[in-house]
Parts: structure tokens; C-alpha cells; sequence
């Protein structure tokens, strides 16, 4: 039959089934066995020399896209690095002169974070490399980050200080922008009333008698009622910072002394008390004791109805 060895019996004169003996067989098996481990190893080498190991593969798939991830957060880290040092131009070249603070020294911003011993957890490792220069770009941009937070904090109280002067320096004219502007700051030889040479301090408006005069900035009323300077109704605030301003000649006053006042509050109306040659409003502006020419304290550009406009606006933020 298939598959079975015959072989002649000589005593007998007949063909036999061959059966090897049990060492036989065992051997056989034994150099099967040998030539399939020795095939099996063969393809695996080769399987592997081509493809990799599944588990190393997998490992070399993971440690890829842990080298895109990190390359994206240096990317990331470079823009924010990018845009802390727009802030940090900005605060040196524009906040910090403003409010006329010194700049931070650049050797502070750039000072540096941590001791030399402090990345070691993370050498000897394969891909030191990356793990390294992103720690070190995230350590320094938390210094950056702290040392920017630390210069706003001393930036915030000048701000609000700022923002308090500006409210209260005297910024705008003190009547409608389409009066006419009368003598300024200069030195008369021949006083309009008086005919004695005087130095004329103020800013007059030609402005018609009952023409309404308002606030410049905010501050305190320190005078209001007749003046001893010959401005006749007058009415002086004092608007803090080394500010104050005096409007004379007035027909009526209709603020008192002490009253707090904001920028556009109505003080009164314009007229012709006093030394005065005809109606008008003569304005001063003085800062810590001297005299300063109002033009340099107010702008011509606004129209007439942009100006009561404003006017309007600040009756009714200082009403709410």
C-alpha cells in the first residue's frame, strides 16, 4: 500500500511490511524536528530582517510620534516665546516711558532658571535630545512668563494713577469750540481798561454774555463768587496733580466752594465782572504754581456738535 516499505523474507520467500525500530524512529523524528527549527528560525530571521519584530515595530511607530509631538510643542513654545518678547517691546518702549518708569535691565529678563544639574533625569536615554530642549525652552519660558507677570503688577497701580490724571488734567476748552479766541498768554504794554503794561495770563474766548462755561477736568472748586484779582465772578478749581484753572469775568457762578466736580459740569455763565473791557471768559491754567498757556491744553478739531456731544457724555457718566 501507499506509504508502506516492503521488504523479502528470505526464510519465508514472502514480502513483509517494513517497521523500523523504536530507536529508528526516534531518530528520524529526532532530524524532522531539527530541520523544521532550523526552517522555522530561517523565515523568522528573514521575516524579521524585513518587517521587524510586531513588538519593536510598535515601539518604533510610538517613539515616531512621540518625536511629531514634541516637534509640535517647540513650535508652539517658539510663538509663545515670540509673542512674550512683543509684550516685553512694548512694556520697555511704550507702557513703561508713559508712565516714566525705568526699563527692566535685559540681563533680568534674560536671567537664567534652575541649577546645572537639572536636567540629568533626562540624559542617557535615546532621544535626550528632544526631551531635553523642550524642557529647557518650557523652564525658560516660565521665567520669562514670571518676570513679565511681576512687571505688571508695578505697571497696573501707574496705570489706574494715569488714568485718575488724565481725568483730571484740564483737557478740553472750557466753552463752545466755535467762539472765537480773544488775547492769549502774553505781555500787554497798554491794559485794555487799566493803560498800565501787565502781563496777560490766561487765554480770553470772545464769548457772548450768558455763553455757558464748563469744567476742564475734575477736581475741587476752591473759589467761587467775587474775585480779589479783579476777575470779578470767578470760579478756581484745583484739579490735584499740580493743576489748577481759573475762569473770570463770569455773570453767573453756579457752583460752590468744596463741590467736586468732573470734566463738563457747568460752572456758570460768561460775562463782563470785574476789570473788563466787554463780555468774555478769561481762562487760566497753572501747574504747581506756574503759569501755562491753555492752548497746549485743548485742541481745536471737534465741531460744534461733537462738542456738546462730549459734553453730554460726561453729564451722564458722572450721573449714573
Amino acid at each position: 500500500m501507499l506509504g508502506k516499505r516492503y521488504f523479502l523474507d528470505k526464510k519465508e520467500l514472502v514480502y513483509k511490511v517494513y517497521k523500523p525500530s523504536p530507536g529508528k524512529r526516534i531518530f528520524k523524528f529526532s532530524i524532522l524536528l531539527l530541520v523544521s527549527i532550523i526552517v522555522a528560525a530561517g523565515y523568522g530571521l528573514a521575516f524579521k530582517h524585513l518587517f521587524g519584530a510586531p513588538k519593536e515595530k510598535r515601539l518604533q511607530s510610538d517613539l515616531e510620534e512621540i518625536r511629531y509631538k514634541y516637534s509640535l510643542l517647540e513650535k508652539k513654545l517658539q510663538n509663545v516665546e515670540s509673542d512674550l518678547e512683543e509684550i516685553a517691546m512694548s512694556e520697555d518702549n511704550v507702557y513703561r516711558p508713559v508712565f516714566n518708569m525705568d526699563k527692566l535691565p535685559g540681563s533680568f529678563r534674560q536671567s537664567g532658571y534652575g541649577g546645572t544639574h537639572k536636567y540629568n533625569e533626562l540624559a542617557g536615554y535615546k532621544n535626550s535630545d528632544i526631551m531635553l530642549s523642550a524642557r529647557r525652552k518650557t523652564d525658560r519660558l516660565l521665567r520669562k512668563t514670571y518676570i513679565q507677570s511681576r512687571s505688571f503688577d508695578e505697571i497696573v497701580p501707574e496705570a489706574a494713577e494715569w488714568k485718575d490724571k488724565l481725568e483730571h488734567m484740564p483737557f478740553i476748552r472750557p466753552v463752545n469750540v466755535n467762539i472765537p479766541l480773544g488775547d492769549g498768554l502774553m505781555y500787554r504794554h497798554k491794559h485794555p481798561v487799566l493803560g498800565t503794561p501787565r502781563w496777560h495770563h490766561g487765554q480770553d474766548f470772545s464769548a457772548p454774555r450768558g455763553t455757558e462755561v464748563y469744567a476742564t477736568g475734575s477736581g475741587t472748586v476752591t473759589r467761587a463768587g467775587w474775585s480779589p484779582y479783579g476777575f470779578g465772578k470767578m470760579v478756581e478749581i484745583n484739579h490735584g496733580y499740580g493743576f489748577v484753572t481759573i475762569y473770570g469775568h463770569l455773570s453767573k457762578v453756579d457752583i460752590t466752594v468744596g463741590e467736586k466736580v468732573t470734566r463738563g459740569d457747568f460752572l456758570g455763565l460768561s460775562g463782563s465782572t470785574g476789570i473788563s473791557s466787554g463780555p468774555h471768559l478769561h481762562y487760566e491754567v497753572h501747574y504747581y504754581g506756574k503759569v501755562k498757556n491753555p492752548v497746549y491744553y485743548f485742541h481745536d478739531e471737534l465741531t460744534k456738535n461733537e462738542y456738546f456731544e462730549m459734553i453730554t457724555a460726561f453729564e451722564n457718566s458722572t450721573s449714573k
